[in-house]
């Protein structure tokens, strides 16, 4: 690999460096069909990122030669005999005009036609574009056969794509929720109306056995129901049913129904436990704000009433209190926006609410995690959040350390809003293109 010097034309003294293969040239046959094959053609366009056809064709204009390329073979022929001297020097002149970038140098540019058919050279480096002069005739022939589409374009659709399906997964998901919750109240009301009816019935037996004038059969009822009294026992303590064992039955049946309602307390506290208890301070928050406007609401989040130990904690306490966990959280920000609004109106309120998402859809709202990315979509859409702030919350993988989540939690969600932060990244390049 040869080393070529390129001069910065606008950039004084600087020079940079550029890797490339030093050209390579075969002449061939004699008198009138003498001919240049140039060897490594391929290898040096490559090197250049440009096509093989626009370095042959500036070599013929700048050489007053035919050329002939093969794309299959990948052949380069060039009439008459020209050494590799003289191919390198006329090389220059086609990298100083259509590929390195006229403020800094950098050999590294993309071409850019526009609408009006004017050609642009976009350094990858400073990101500035270079107008190239349209009087050239190789400009004629890149206007008629520009340079494949950009695999960014491909990338950007394949993202869109990518977060179509993420939408239309997060309102399967939430339907899904939906009939799950429903399912459980229905058999939660079974078993209330179960159990409402079983005490009914229990009472209307123990009136029937004790009253006054109860008729003579239904003494013997009455001593049938003593002897079901472990099944209609309402007192199931460890306790009751050591007692009821200890009057009932043997001593080998006894201990069994005692293991049995230790294990039945056991597992009803562990049932218990399992669900974490939600701070008062949520409830009082969740009151207030069903009664009062976003305004009153951001005060009460940092009164001394409620008494929250910092206002990244208020925040975290506010999306418990304002959002449903088991609904889909992006179309809550925006049903929900105002009380956001008034509860972050600085910048450093702003990245504390990204944290307290990022503590949220970790902790309560778990479906939210694998949509982190259309969160931040939804809240930099309606302006809740700005860019750079965004920015700076994704290289800071402490942000929300004081809010007790682990760093490699705070790492797994920033792998989710990599889409997002990839679609920033290029909505800029863009817009520097424009």
């Amino acid at each position: 690999m040869a080393m070529i010097n390129i001069g910065a034309s606008n950039a004084g003294d600087q020079f940079y460096r550029y890797k490339m293969p030093a050209i390579q040239s075969k002449i061939e046959g004699r008198g009138n069909g003498i001919k240049t094959n140039v060897v490594n053609l391929v290898e040096v366009s490559k090197a250049l990122a440009r096509p093989p056809m626009y370095t042959l064709k500036f070599f013929g204009n700048d050489l007053g030669a035919l050329t002939k390329f093969d794309e299959k073979s990948g052949l380069a022929i060039v009439n008459g005999a020209h050494d590799a001297g003289k191919l390198a020097q006329s090389l220059e002149g086609f990298i100083k005009r259509f590929v390195q970038c006229f403020s800094c140098g950098n050999p590294e540019t993309m071409i850019e036609i526009s609408k009006r058919e004017t050609i642009h050279l976009k350094c990858k480096a400073c990101g500035a574009l270079s107008d190239v002069d349209m009087r050239h005739k190789l400009c004629t022939y890149i206007c008629k056969n520009p340079p494949e589409i950009k695999k960014d374009k491909k990338e950007k659709q394949l993202r869109r794509a990518e977060r179509e399906r993420e939408e239309a997964g997060a309102a399967l998901d939430a339907e899904e929720r939906r009939r799950r919750k429903a399912e459980k109240k229905e058999k939660k009301e079974k078993k209330e109306k179960k159990e409402k009816k079983e005490k009914k019935e229990k009472k209307e037996k123990k009136e029937h056995g004790e009253g006054e004038d109860a008729p003579e059969g239904a003494s013997s009822a009455s001593e049938a129901d003593d002897d079901d009294d472990v099944e209609w026992q309402t007192d199931t303590s460890v306790a009751a049913a050591k007692a009821r064992a200890v009057e009932q039955l043997t001593d080998g049946a006894a201990s069994m129904v005692t293991v049995v309602a230790e294990k039945m307390k056991d597992a009803n506290i562990e049932e218990e436990s399992s669900e974490e208890e939600e701070d008062p301070r949520v409830s009082k928050l969740r009151a207030y704000a069903a009664k009062n406007d976003a305004a009153k609401t951001a005060e009460y989040l940092i009164s001394d009433t409620l008494g929250v130990e910092s206002k990244e904690l208020g925040l975290v306490f506010l999306l418990e209190a304002i959002f449903d966990e088991d609904e889909p959280i992006p179309p809550q920000i925006k049903a929900k926006k105002d009380f956001l609004v008034a509860a972050c109106p600085s910048d450093q309120l702003q990245r504390a609410l990204l944290c307290a998402f990022e503590r949220y859809v970790t902790e309560t709202a778990t479906s939210g995690f694998k949509v982190f990315s259309l969160i931040l979509s939804t809240l930099y859409e309606l302006d809740l959040v700005e860019e750079d702030i965004i920015k700076k919350w994704n290289v800071d993988v402490d942000a929300a350390s004081n809010i007790e989540v682990e760093p490699k939690v705070a790492q797994a969600v920033r792998k989710q809003a990599a889409k997002f932060i990839d679609w920033l990244e290029d909505s800029d390049d863009d817009e520097d293109s424009d």
